[in-house]
């Protein structure tokens, strides 16, 4: 089954929120966000995400600027049987914050071991660029507007 996703980037300035995830499908670095409702708006789930995921409340609509829409598969999934994987379609936000906001961030402890703010240029010493997934969080990366 593919289902829809919408992902977060988060920006302050020239740096951006990477976040480590803790539960499959992707156990490791990626961005904030989550699935769509069904009969939910792309926009409506990225308010209802950047809510629940990183705390950040009452952000307008029209902050969200889409980055592009991709496409992930992964082999293993958090549902059982978690061998069969899951493929999902991933409709992408960029969202500049500000300081305040910045400073607001804060993830759920169930879903994310840790995140950082890192500067583009920081990636490939936190990415693997043998990793088929990384290097689509690179390209997200490199679709964002600075």
């Amino acid at each position: 089954m593919v289902f829809t996703c919408v992902d977060l980037v988060f920006t302050y300035q020239n740096q951006l929120l990477l976040a480590k995830r803790n539960t499959k499908p992707r156990s490791s670095w990626w961005i904030v966000g989550g699935r769509m409702a069904a009969g939910e708006e792309p926009k409506a789930t990225a308010i209802r995400k950047a809510w629940q995921e990183a705390n950040l409340k009452n952000l307008e609509a029209t902050r969200f600027q889409c980055v592009g829409v991709y496409s992930t598969c992964f082999a293993v999934r958090h549902q059982p049987p978690q061998h069969h994987g899951s493929h999902s379609v991933n409709i992408t936000y960029q969202i500049e914050l500000t300081l305040e906001e910045k400073e607001q961030v804060k993830l759920r402890s169930d879903e994310y071991d840790m995140w950082r703010w890192v500067e583009p240029n920081q990636l490939e010493s936190v990415l693997s660029l043998d990793d088929e997934l990384d290097r689509a969080l690179l390209t997200v990366v490199q679709d964002l507007q600075w």
